[in-house]
């Protein structure tokens, strides 16, 4: 391990009156040294004032480090996209180090398509990974358990299982962030009757923990505060995008008084664009969605939404790429949870957020 430029192994050793060697298995964390020997070596190391230079040591090993993603597969213009972006930047920054980075992706409404692809994972051996966890426990748990067992570190971005021992999380805190959708609605809403909740759906479920936390989260603070108003759901199918816009229609006809909605992901530019083309002389529906996806800001702009709250998908995969190599490359001590501002975004600042 090299050490800082004025402190040399040789050194340590003279001033614990050890042999290199052992300074040498001290310093690299090894085992095969005596209680008597450890102990006057760190003495040593303190009295010096010794600094590991972490980055220099893991260069000097000329590793290759093989890092993973496994990520819901996503569209171009979405929250994902971003995360990978954020990944990928966190990776450039430590351009010096060999790192081999595979991406493997799975259908986020699908346990099957996520246990294929860790399979995949598993067989390419990596050093460390980054998950986009799925909905279901006990595929989670059952992937957790053997990175553990196989000591591999991960990262979680998105949603918080607080049951797992990740390295690093980095997302919104979803209960949070569900109770003050419900408070920017009930504050936009202003007394209304009815709230329509969308949910986008794939068998029978939303696509993460994240968006369920979030609607556990609105509904209780509704709770407490508007107990009165009624939560219209409609439940949107992925598969069936023909569907969506029939489901829609028959819904908004049934509720001709509703005049506020919103959705716990970054779909709510299909609510906007469906009621501005099909629905233009309707009273305007004041809408809340997630993320500022491409889509999502131009229906902003335009006027068709009037909420969204962001959560910086760019940075969390920067962040949490930087934190798994700092952690398992550098070997300096990281913390564990990293909560994302709650950000909400209007017309007026739309252009001044920055991922």
């Amino acid at each position: 391990m090299e050490i800082h430029s004025k402190v040399r192994i040789k050194d340590i050793a003279e001033r614990a009156g050890v042999s290199t060697g052992t300074v040498d298995r001290v310093l690299h964390g090894r085992t095969s040294v005596s209680p008597l020997s450890r102990e006057k070596v760190e003495r040593a190391l303190q009295e010096l004032n010794y600094v590991p230079n972490h980055y220099a040591s893991a260069l000097a090993s000329n590793k290759v480090y093989k890092i993973a993603s496994i990520l819901p597969m996503h569209e171009v213009d979405s929250y994902w996209a971003r995360v990978e972006t954020g990944l990928s930047e966190g990776l450039s920054r430590y351009s010096d180090f060999k790192i081999s980075y595979e991406i493997f992706r799975y259908d986020p409404f699908n346990d099957q398509s996520f246990e294929d692809q860790t399979r995949q994972l598993l067989d390419w051996d990596p050093f460390a990974v980054v998950i986009g966890p799925i909905f279901n426990y006990n595929i989670m748990r059952k992937f957790i358990d053997k990175l553990e067992l196989k000591e591999i570190p991960y990262g979680l971005i998105d949603s918080n299982w607080p049951e797992f021992s990740p390295v690093a999380f980095y997302g919104q805190d979803s209960i949070r962030s569900g109770e003050f959708a419900a408070r920017v609605m009930l504050m936009a809403a202003a007394g209304a009757k009815k709230i329509a909740l969308f949910k986008l759906m794939g068998e029978g479920r939303v696509a993460s923990r994240q968006q369920l936390n979030r609607e556990v989260g609105f509904r209780k603070y509704m709770e407490e505060h508007s107990p009165k108003t009624q939560i219209e759901v409609l439940n949107l199918y992925v598969y069936d995008k023909e569907g969506v816009k029939e489901r829609l229609q028959t819904f908004f006809d049934e509720h001709p008084t509703l005049c506020h909605g919103l959705t716990f992901n970054s779909s709510i530019h299909t609510i906007a664009k469906f009621l501005k083309t099909n629905m233009p002389k309707r009273k305007h529906v004041t809408l809340l969605g997630y993320d500022a996806t491409d889509s999502n800001v131009e229906c902003i702009n335009d006027g068709s939404v009037d909420f969204l709250i962001a959560q910086h998908p760019m940075r969390q995969g920067l962040n949490c790429m930087r934190t798994l190599i700092n952690s398992c490359v550098l070997r300096i001590p990281q913390n564990r949870d990293h909560y994302m501002a709650i950000d909400l975004l209007t017309k007026e600042n739309i252009d001044f957020y920055k991922d």
